[in-house]
């Protein structure tokens, strides 16, 4: 498939002209997006968790809407954020798949559409990445989001960007990169800001629960927490400049936890991520839940809609719907599927290509199942045993797991080598312990859903499922090699 070859000179030009002439941008909603690193389905009260605070983020929620099933493309921070940033699925956009990559320069982001359109835009903390993004001139490349500054808390950015726009001046949008609740914790934080190893309502079935898991999920809930503070403090600048009325505020996170099996893998826990929104003039009927199923790769067009771009314009092909309709509380757009996937996560995880060899996967959630395709189901999904199984974090759970026996259950869910083919009741079995695939009960299920998986990858041209899939595992990386790598088979 052909695209647009994004040249930035040509971009410049094009924006200047169209910001001259821009009125009615003026007319669209600002959009204030706020993205949390490597945050489950763990806001608080929006969604039923007691042991993590979260009051901003529930008052958000109760002035808005909830998304009850909302779904990563991918569970890794820089292909997500590709999808994000393009509107695309991962393997829609060559080496935008993999995760510490070299960004192709030919696929244009919803942010430089805006741009064009006249909207504001402005950004502080983490956008894209981690990788490196040029234009094909070799300048660096900001998505069209106007980098304000690299630090990953508000401090006085967003109200000073707000204090700075003038009267009648064009909608914004506006990126907050949050570097919450990415590791590392401080050890026992939790326990030191007065939780309890009890608090914890539920230990995922494929973790052990015991006090060193439960007190590493407690680390976790303060980074989750000093998030909603940073939410909180937003949220009063944007209360300050008079403009919330007709703001959009979107609050969600990149993927699931920084824990073993959940951070870029393909289950129910790494691709389901909460999502939340508020907009007084634009949301009808606030304070609903949303259950149908939503995409990363939609909010491109969401934005592009909302804010009045023109993609076809820019020569971006967007594969994403837009989430007006249910903004709006009037669904116009079928939604009875949701696609993820994955391709090389962490780099020299398996030897085999000069950047080391992925775990591709491909998935499709529908209904009230998910089902998932190994691709190479003879590799190791979280990296090979003797390299330190790198392509999942470290910390204390994943350290308590790896000291288990291999025969273990625990061992076995969490970086064992998985079948070709994965089955899951995600309501049944939220953590997606039990494998329906060998189910003769599910056969036909499993045959459908793979079958509707397949046509939709092909039709989006995704090289994995038309069977040259290598083409993933030999994109560089910007990241060097270890001593001895070269030496590796």
């Amino acid at each position: 498939m052909k695209h647009a070859l994004f040249l930035k000179s040509s971009f410049l030009g094009f924006t200047l002209g169209v910001v001259a002439s821009s009125g009615q941008a003026k007319e669209s909603p600002n959009i204030l997006f706020i993205i949390a690193d490597d945050a489950s389905r763990h806001f608080g009260q929006a969604y039923d968790c007691d042991w993590v605070r979260t009051p901003n983020i529930d008052k958000l929620a109760e002035e808005g809407v909830v998304f009850d099933n909302a779904y990563v493309a991918t569970a890794k921070c820089a292909p997500c954020r590709a999808s994000i940033m393009t509107g695309r699925f991962p393997w829609q956009i060559e080496a935008g798949a993999n995760h510490q990559n070299v960004f192709p320069d030919n696929y244009p982001a919803f942010g430089e559409v805006l741009q064009a359109a006249g909207i504001q835009t402005g950004a502080v903390g983490k956008t894209w990445g981690p990788g490196t993004a040029h234009h094909v001139d070799g300048s660096a490349r900001d998505f069209g989001l106007t980098i304000i500054s690299k630090k990953k808390v508000p401090d006085d950015f967003f109200g000073n960007f707000l204090k700075a726009r003038k009267e009648g001046a064009p909608a914004f949008f506006y990126w907050h990169g949050s570097s919450d609740p990415h590791r590392g914790y401080k050890k026992d934080s939790g326990i030191a800001a007065g939780k309890k190893l009890s608090d914890i309502d539920h230990v995922p079935a494929y973790w052990p629960d015991n006090d060193i898991v439960r007190g590493d999920m407690l680390n976790y809930s303060i980074e989750v927490e000093r998030f909603d503070t940073h939410v909180g403090e937003l949220l009063a600048d944007l209360e300050a400049s008079g403009e919330a009325e007709n703001t959009l505020v979107i609050v969600t996170s990149d993927h699931g936890m920084p824990f073993p099996r959940v951070k870029g893998h393909t289950f129910d826990d790494a691709h389901r991520v909460p999502l939340v929104m508020r907009w007084p003039a634009g949301i009808k009927n606030p304070g609903r839940r949303v259950e149908e199923l939503v995409s990363f790769v939609d909010f491109a067009a969401t934005f592009i809609d909302l804010q009045q771009g023109d993609s076809e314009a820019m020569g971006m092909e967007l594969s994403g719907k837009s989430l007006a309709d249910l903004l709006r509380d009037e669904p116009s757009h079928p939604r009875d599927f949701v696609l993820i996937g994955r391709e090389r996560n962490d780099v020299y995880a398996r030897p085999g290509s000069p950047s080391g060899l992925g775990y591709p996967a491909r998935g499709i959630r529908m209904g009230d199942y998910l089902y998932v395709h190994n691709f190479e189901p003879d590799r190791w999904p979280c990296g090979n045993i003797e390299l330190g199984l790198r392509d999942t974090d470290r910390g204390p759970t994943k350290s308590v797991l790896m000291e288990m026996d291999m025969e273990t259950a625990f061992w076995k869910h969490n970086f064992g080598k998985r079948p070709a083919d994965m089955l899951f009741n995600v309501v049944e079995d939220p953590d997606c312990v039990a494998n329906l695939a060998t189910d003769g009960s599910q056969a036909g299920r499993l045959k459908d859903m793979k079958k509707r998986m397949l046509q939709e990858l092909k039709e989006q041209g995704d090289p994995r499922a038309l069977g040259n899939g290598e083409v993933f595992d030999n994109y560089p990386t910007v990241k060097p090699a270890p001593n001895g790598w070269e030496t590796k088979k």
